[in-house]
């Protein structure tokens, strides 16, 4: 009996749950303990009971049976382990203060999904002009974007961004990125050209609820090639473009001639070398572009609609320039003719809870009416300074330390910023009213604001700020003009973005 016992203790230890249950077994008890027996106490010869026998039989036979079912478990166990480890994991989906994403699991397949939602109000105070009053005092949506970012094979970016702000149904940006290295990438579309260090901020990070005096002298938008992209870290920002070419304040689409523009934008960064972080963001360099551009004094329905010219606006959005137009007499308006360059030295330098963004641009602009024609020199510039409290300052946007919170009693953080602003556009545009009416069009501009904007974090904003500018000329008659009247302008905005 104790040979026997010997397999049967193998299989126990097989089978584990079944160790408590053997060990109450009286018979496999007595066959494992019990000695021989001295040969005076000794039975008569006789064999062991068979019932014991059978016993270990059946035991044994289902022990062989458990182990099998054990050894089949366990082997079901590794198969689907190993089809687990080699089924590739599903798209992830995530949501932040970056927006909403599904992406693959290796990120080489995105598409992501933003949207930028600006309710303002607007109200010039102590204006004698009613028709002033009634056009700017008012609710607004400035912008209503929603923004689709798409990412393929981790090579090409797709951004396409539609405006329904302001009444109208816009498309702002629709390109293709495709960058195999951090410092080569090509655009491919419509996007901001490089000529504007505050036009280049995204909308939503502008201390001022509207931008300033010298982005009149930029375009908003152009259609085109670019390439671009940042060496050693970032520390150098390269871009070179060939556009279309777009007057001022224009998001136009289509070129109306066979003449393109180019442009280029060089930007340095040095405090992002080595371990020079510390003294702050600090980035300064060129932008300039240069092309033909022509227009057309030709009407269609009684007005001019392919003069390729812009009309200058105050903080406000009152329209403060215009060049000469002619509802019957097409010779007596003005169009663009030939070249167009502009230069813009930028700089800006971020350091805690500082910031500093200040530029100049200068234009060259030709221009012709009827059979004559001429040049205009107009620059503009500003310079904005901002302090963020509960913050840090950074050229996209401030970054509250800790987000607002009735139930922590946190406020998010509090972002002031001033701002000193100046256009003026050249006289001789204005010499016997040969490409502006003085009495309708400044010659200059100058203005001063403040603004306050309170960060509840980064997706959620409530904004206040107050413009005054005071002009030279734009009021009286052609032949005795006078300053138009100061702009005391006053904005509030709620503002979502994410």
């Amino acid at each position: 009996m104790a040979l026997l016992a010997r397999p049967l203790i193998y299989k126990v230890n097989r089978v584990t749950s079944l160790i408590a249950g053997l060990a109450c077994c009286p018979a496999l008890a007595f066959a494992q303990e019990a000695a021989p027996a001295s040969p005076t106490d000794a039975a008569p010869p006789a064999a062991a009971p068979p019932a014991d026998s059978t016993l270990s039989r059946e035991l044994g036979q289902r022990l062989d049976e458990l182990d099998q079912r054990a050894r089949i478990t366990e082997r079901k166990l590794e198969l689907a382990q190993e089809a687990a480890a080699q089924k590739p994991p599903g798209a992830s989906v995530s949501a932040d203060e970056r927006g909403f994403a599904i992406s693959s699991p290796d990120k080489a397949f995105e598409l992501k999904l933003h949207a930028l939602l600006q309710a303002d109000a607007r109200r010039v105070f102590y204006s004698d002009d009613a028709g002033l009053r009634d056009k700017v005092d008012t609710f607004l949506l400035r912008r209503v974007r929603p923004i689709v970012d798409v990412t393929v094979l981790g090579l090409v970016d797709l951004r396409i961004t539609p405006d329904f702000g302001n009444n109208t149904t816009a498309l702002y940006d629709a390109y293709a990125d495709a960058h195999p290295t951090p410092w080569l990438r090509l655009r491919a579309g419509k996007f901001k050209p490089p000529v504007g260090l505050e036009r280049l901020q995204t909308d939503n990070y502008v201390p001022f609820i509207e931008r300033s005096l010298d982005s009149n002298l930029s375009a908003q938008r152009d259609v085109g090639l670019e390439l671009w992209g940042d060496i050693a870290n970032a520390a150098v920002h390269y871009e070179l473009a060939i556009l279309n070419g777009n007057a001022d304040g224009t998001i136009t689409d289509i070129d109306n001639e066979h003449a393109k523009s180019y442009a280029g934008r060089l930007f340095l960064r040095p405090f992002q070398l080595g371990d020079l972080r510390a003294l702050g963001d600090l980035g300064f360099g060129l932008a300039v572009s240069t092309g033909n551009e022509k227009g057309s004094g030709a009407l269609t329905s009684g007005a001019a609609t392919n003069t390729w010219l812009p009309t200058f606006k105050s903080p406000a959005q009152n329209t403060i320039y215009s060049f000469a137009t002619n509802t019957t007499d097409p010779t007596q308006t003005v169009f663009a003719s030939h070249r167009h360059t502009r230069i813009n030295p930028q700089l800006y330098y971020y350091n805690g809870p500082v910031g500093l963004l200040a530029e100049w641009v200068h234009e060259y602009q030709e221009v012709g009416k009827g059979a004559t024609g001429g040049a205009v020199n107009n620059q503009a510039g500003h310079v904005t300074v901002s302090w963020v409290f509960g913050g840090d300052n950074g050229f996209d946007g401030p970054r509250p330390r800790k987000p607002a919170s009735w139930a922590a009693k946190e406020l998010g953080a509090v972002e002031l910023a001033a701002r000193y602003a100046w256009l003026d556009l050249d006289d001789l545009g204005f010499t016997g009213s040969t490409f502006a009416d003085p009495s309708k069009s400044v010659s200059a501009a100058k203005d001063w604001g403040v603004a306050l904007n309170w960060w509840l974090n980064r997706n959620v904003k409530i904004s206040g700020t107050w413009d005054q500018t005071s002009f030279t000329g734009g009021a009286g008659t052609t032949k005795a003009a006078a300053d138009r009247p100061t702009e005391k302008a006053g904005f509030a905005r709620f503002q979502i973005a994410f």
